[in-house]
């Protein structure tokens, strides 16, 4: 395995001048997301040492269907005794999720790992299943390579609503017809048996997003250290709740931090990551397992869905009753998890920091500090396979990121082509041309004025001509067709669906080819906190 580095590819401006000139965005942010900054944030960061104990069994509940590992054990005890927390977290997509989940899970561990001996001050990773998010056409699908495209494969939708993803179940038939499916596209390998095994006995098993997703990330890091919580358990929201009412209780100040961020982050030329309204309260209402959006009004909450209003009163003393009657949004969200845990640095990836950007005076309307936001690691990772055809055509990575290869492919077939047949084909188009000019002029000299009726002839044989060429083309294309083959595949391993191959593929094609050892690669990788995106060059 070698590993090189490489500027981020597609990133949006904002992030782009996050990570490369983060002096213009700093006003953003309460610390450079730099090394240097760890120790300062260990100075500023408080917490409450009574809710220690609260948390650890908070988590430990969300982890009552896995057998804690000694390292994990180890963390708890960690956190009970006053360490801080790296924290990332991702919705529980199937079967993972976009690859990245996995990258933002190694980045809260690599990093709590460094942060830990650079300033010897004990670092706890945590990953926070966003269980109470509601879009299920989110987490419902997975995308794999066939025939020579990229394929998307979902469980059914029977109708959309705003019901909670964690505790829905997938149904384990379903979920295995996919599976064939996938099975059937990828190459028989030593791992193949033992992940399907692994696979259908968790759908069969645990048949919830949630479980599914716990199950598997416990499988692939319980040797790390990293402990999970699901933000929909029951422990997690009692323990949150006097949090919660003071979200209630600030709202008004909340909201104006929010949307007067925002619209000076516009301003500068970096858009709307939200696109909240003054009124967005950025909390829901839960009732049967669905999320209804809050909206502020002048005596408190309305939801039009629901047809219902609160006085502000009345929703603090519901959260009295029923701690489980709210959830948050992408704006309290971060709020509740510094409330509930000692946050050093939050690992997000470029949509969350974007957003982000927006939190620094609603952490201080809430009488706490932004923690350091540092970037996710970027990862590609690049199978042997692929590079010797990149080295056989001589594309770069790079080529792939910027879009080149379609161009880059045609090139190649343009100088195998005779180049004989290309010139006849201009001739003839050259030849066409000046022959309806010669005729237009005569025509014109015998006053005859036909112009419209002699384009629309002319444009008839030119089609034809254009049709000639298309056909001269696939023949080209399929007397090269191991090399257009070849080009796709470079493209949709790099670039599938024009986006990176972290945020489109699930890890399954990489667990078939290189098993459950793939993780402990990953995490073996030398990352520096630099930016830089890595492409892992596999054996």
């Amino acid at each position: 395995m070698n590993v090189t580095t490489h500027p981020q590819p597609k990133a949006s401006d904002f992030y782009s001048t996050y990570i490369t000139k983060f002096n213009q965005v700093e006003n953003y942010f309460a610390y450079p997301w730099g090394e240097t900054e760890w120790e300062r944030r260990f100075q500023e960061l408080r917490f409450s040492e009574e809710r220690r104990g609260m948390l650890v069994e908070a988590i430990q509940d969300s982890m009552k269907t896995v057998s804690l590992s000694t390292s994990q054990k180890e963390s708890l005890q960690l956190l009970s005794e006053g360490a801080a927390v790296t924290i990332t977290g991702q919705q529980t997509g199937l079967l993972t999720g976009p690859f990245y989940s996995i990258h933002k899970a190694v980045t809260a561990i690599d990093l709590a790992k460094q942060i830990t001996a650079k300033t010897n001050k004990p670092v706890v990773p945590v990953f926070w299943m966003a269980g109470e998010d509601h879009d299920i056409l989110e987490v419902n699908h997975f995308f794999i390579e066939k025939n020579r495209d990229v394929s998307k494969l979902s469980l059914a939708v029977e109708q959309l609503s705003t019901e909670m993803v964690a505790d829905k179940q997938i149904d384990a038939q379903e979920l295995r017809g996919l599976l064939s499916q996938a099975f059937h596209e990828l190459p028989e390998t030593a791992y193949t048996k033992e992940l399907w095994d692994f696979l259908v006995t968790l759908s069969e098993q645990h048949g919830s997003y949630k479980e599914f997703f716990l199950q598997a990330f416990q499988h692939f890091f319980k040797n790390y250290g990293l402990v999970f919580i699901n933000s929909s358990d029951q422990g997690m929201r009692h323990l949150g709740k006097p949090f919660t009412k003071l979200l209630i209780e600030r709202n008004d100040q909340l909201r104006r931090a929010v949307y007067d961020a925002e619209q000076r982050l516009a301003s500068e030329g970096f858009g709307f990551p939200i696109q909240c309204r003054i009124e967005n309260a950025h909390l829901f209402y839960v009732k049967d397992a669905h999320r209804y959006l809050l909206e502020a009004t002048e005596t408190g909450f309305t939801n039009k869905e629901l047809g219902q209003s609160w006085t502000k009163q009345q929703l603090l003393d519901e959260v009295e009753m029923n701690p489980e009657c709210i959830s948050h949004n992408v704006v309290t969200r971060p709020l509740m998890q510094q409330f509930l845990f000692p946050v050093h640095t939050f690992v997000g990836g470029p949509g969350e920091i974007a957003y982000w950007a927006l939190l620094k005076d609603a952490f201080e309307v809430m009488d706490l500090k932004m923690p350091i936001v540092a970037p996710r690691y970027s990862v590609t990772v690049l199978p042997n396979s692929i590079e010797k055809k990149m080295q056989d055509f001589g594309v770069t990575v790079e080529d792939a990121w910027a879009g080149h290869l379609p161009s880059q492919m045609h090139a190649f077939i343009d100088a195998q082509k005779n180049e004989q047949v290309v010139a006849s084909i201009r001739e003839m188009n050259a030849w066409l041309d000046a022959k309806y000019e010669e005729l237009q002029s005569t025509l014109h000299e015998e006053s005859i004025k036909i112009d419209p009726l002699l384009e629309k002839n002319k444009a008839l044989h030119k089609r034809q001509f254009t049709f000639l060429e298309h056909q001269i083309e696939d023949v080209y294309l399929q007397r090269f067709d191991t090399h257009v083959a070849a080009y796709k595949a470079i493209e949709n391993e790099l670039v599938p669906t024009g986006s990176l191959q972290e945020r489109i593929y699930s890890p399954l094609a990489y667990l078939n080819k290189y098993g459950f050892g793939l993780i402990d690669e990953l995490l073996a990788v030398p990352y520096k906190l630099d930016g830089k995106h890595y492409v892992v060059h596999m054996s």
